[in-house]
């Protein structure tokens, strides 16, 4: 049973043992007949409380109904006393109505408020969600420029609270809020880098907005992060493609004019030292025409690195390709002290110029043999994929490189090398591109470098040479 029919079922009992009352006591005992008449006010206020306007009307109209015919029973005919007596029975109305009237009032008060409550329940909510879903890091100020809340999108990019609390502590972020919130600044945005823990250097866009209310009275601040390191790497990887399809250009026209006159110089060195008998002189001559070679392979690798490839696209087992180039430079390895090892994790099949490949491959094992003078181990694997990719890892343990050249390192002509042309990772990044794929880098200075290479695998497989 409900606690609806519950109210009801008491107020008829409570209406039908008052009525038996009246109508059980004799007549003479008038008393008793009007303190009787008052207990309907219980029957009429519980409904009232209960059922609002409607239950204290129809409670006291039900009450005046069955009271009335007990006034005539007892005065026997209608004269000024059954009036008077029918009169107070109105009160019966007015308190039925009077209540359930406030009580009604009250209900009405009471819905309009909770409607409020979800209303304002289901906005935050509804707010919640938004700024959980958003892609952008959210971290909301007060008006004192105290933290308020943050989203779970600002803890993927810069870790739990503590971290958040020291990048805005790290990067002077409250100060910047007192501008927004004292009016100096509408808007700030400004990018910046940032190192999380473990030595992750993250590339950040951040927005300060102020947070107005309806006066236009600013009650605090919002900071809006964005992790642009993916755009920063692919903005950089454009610019320097750029920078080197145009030092592409200019180096085949050098290359080519310079070449000749060289030509013409080394023949007739070699002319001249066929006639001669001065030693000193055939040194000379020797040692033109071994700076000329020299001029040569720099302006050979120019060539190599300027002209357009043309890629032969066929099938390859990266595992074979990979085991052949360790077998040629093991015995380099060897001499430099260095071990190399090659790890397969799984057949890796892709598309590609082998000999392109090859080419590019050890450019990179020999820059790794070379940056380990007191020798070391150089280790290869391959079949780390992740989605389309397949990852070769080259890692050394050499002498690393220093941060504030890792924006060069990919450069033509920037070496760290007394005898390096500077163009053999410059020729090894264009290679990689030209396969569709990319290369990144890691390094610490006097713990090693690691070199990952990513080429789109596969999606069917066929002949593989």
């Amino acid at each position: 049973m409900n606690d609806e029919k519950k109210y009801k079922l008491v107020i008829i009992l409570l209406l039908i043992l008052i009525t038996g009352l009246h109508y059980s006591t004799q007549s003479s005992l008038w008393g008793i007949h009007d303190f009787y008449r008052r207990l309907y006010y219980l029957p009429i206020i519980l409904g009232a409380f209960k059922f609002r306007l409607r239950g204290g009307f129809i409670i006291s109209t039900l009450v005046v109904l069955i009271y009335a015919p007990h006034l005539l029973i007892y005065f026997g005919e209608i004269n000024i006393e059954v009036i008077n007596q029918f009169l107070e029975s109105g009160m019966f109305m007015v308190v039925g109505l009077i209540t359930g009237y406030l009580v009604e009032q009250d209900y009405k008060r009471g819905k309009a408020l909770e409607y409020q409550v979800v209303k304002i329940a289901n906005l935050e909510n509804y707010t919640h969600n938004i700024l959980e879903s958003i892609d952008s890091g959210v971290i909301a100020f007060e008006s004192e420029g105290q933290l308020g809340t943050v989203n779970r999108r600002i803890e993927r990019i810069l870790g739990k609270q503590e971290e958040v609390k020291r990048f805005i502590s790290q990067e002077g972020i409250v100060e910047e809020i007192n501008k927004v919130l004292l009016g100096k600044e509408k808007i700030i945005k400004r990018g910046l880098s940032y190192v999380k823990d473990k030595d992750e250097e993250i590339y950040i866009e951040m927005t300060i907005h102020p947070i107005e209310n309806m006066s236009k009275v600013r009650e605090g601040a919002v900071v809006v992060v964005q992790d642009k390191t993916t755009v920063k790497k692919l903005e950089d990887q454009v610019r320097r493609g750029e920078r080197l399809a145009a030092v592409g250009q200019l180096a085949s026209g050098i290359a080519h004019e310079i070449r000749n006159p060289l030509g013409i110089i080394k023949t007739i060195s070699q002319t001249i030292n066929q006639d001669v008998r001065d030693e000193d002189l055939k040194e000379g001559l020797d040692i033109i025409k071994y700076e000329i070679d020299r001029a040569n392979k720099v302006i050979q690798g120019l060539l190599d690195f300027a002209k357009p490839n043309k890629i032969q696209d066929c099938r390859i087992d990266l595992g074979k390709l990979l085991e052949e180039l360790v077998l040629v430079t093991r015995k380099f390895g060897k001499q430099q002290n260095v071990e190399l090892i090659l790890n397969r994790m799984k057949e890796s099949k892709i598309e590609g110029d082998p000999d392109k490949l090859k080419q590019a491959f050890v450019n990179i094992i020999l820059n790794g043999i070379q940056a380990m003078k007191n020798g070391g181990k150089l280790e290869i694997t391959l079949g780390n994929s992740e989605g389309k990719w397949i990852i070769i890892s080259f890692k050394d343990e050499g002498e690393g490189i220093l941060e504030e050249v890792f924006d060069q390192i990919f450069n033509p002509f920037f070496t760290t090398k007394e005898s390096g042309t500077g163009l053999g990772l410059s020729i090894t990044h264009r290679i990689i591109e030209e396969h569709n794929g990319k290369i990144e880098f890691n390094s610490k200075l006097w713990e090693g470098t690691e070199m990952k290479v990513y080429l789109p695998l596969l999606e069917k497989e066929a002949t593989y040479v």
